[in-house]
């Protein structure tokens, strides 16, 4: 299973489509840093979890776009083509539909890591030293919810069509334009930009509002939900056209 998990690794980490999203990413990223993120969000420091969530925020739907194009580089045409060779195979589909899941979850999450990793080191090379600390909590409320939803969501729909991945895209971009409450908001961009000038205070501490972290346990838990149907779905399938 370890072999079979790596291999799929491999075939999204050594493709040209992992490479241009992260690119993208990055490039994106870099011009986040050095224009609103530099001079600080909201009137706190570049540096402090505000400014980097914001950073995030704004990085964020081009990751899980990236994420979705994963998705659809497993359920292409090509791949179907290879699917009776796969169901041919010992290991049992819904096995095997976990194993991609994971892949694709773990490609997700280096080039979340990459992107992280760009503004760590823009910070430290103006800055000095940073509470990498202070940063961890910004960057789980910010991230994970969304990835475990577009992850999930993606499964399903790949499962009557594949086509509808794509229509998950044009929804992450929509979500993202519009003005929506930060409750219900794909990108926190706004609640890092606004919520921290409604505490009476400079530069305030960071802390998650009880109704934010409540929608974001919510949205990881629909996502997860998705997720574990989906891979359930395969084996369903296979024994129905038996």
């Amino acid at each position: 299973m370890d072999k079979i998990f790596g291999y799929e690794l491999r075939r999204l980490l050594w493709n040209k489509l992992f490479f241009g999203v992260l690119l993208v990413s990055l490039g994106y990223g870099w011009l986040t840093l050095t224009g609103s993120v530099v001079r600080g969000v909201a009137h706190t420091a570049p540096f402090s979890p505000w400014s980097f969530g914001y950073y995030l925020s704004q990085t964020l739907p081009l990751i899980c776009l990236g994420e979705l194009f994963f998705l659809a580089f497993f359920f292409s045409k090509e791949e179907r083509l290879l699917r009776p060779l796969t169901q041919a195979t010992p290991v049992r589909q819904r096995r095997y539909m976990a194993l991609r899941c994971g892949a694709v979850l773990t490609a997700t999450l280096v080039l979340c890591l990459c992107v992280a990793a760009l503004a760590v080191g823009f910070y430290v090379s103006l800055f000095g030293r940073v509470d990498y600390g202070e940063l961890i909590l910004p960057a789980l409320l910010t991230l994970i919810p969304p990835i475990v939803f577009c992850l999930g969501a993606g499964m399903m729909l790949s499962r009557f069509n594949h086509t509808l991945i794509y229509v998950l895209m044009a929804a992450v971009i929509l979500l993202t334009a519009l003005p929506l409450p930060p409750a219900i908001n794909f990108s926190l961009s706004g609640f890092f930009s606004q919520f921290p000038l409604t505490v009476e205070k400079l530069d305030p501490a960071f802390h998650v509002p009880g109704w934010l972290a409540v929608s974001k346990i919510v949205v990881a838990f629909l996502g997860s939900t998705f997720a574990i149907s989906a891979i359930n779905m395969q084996d369903y399938k296979l024994d129905k056209s038996k």
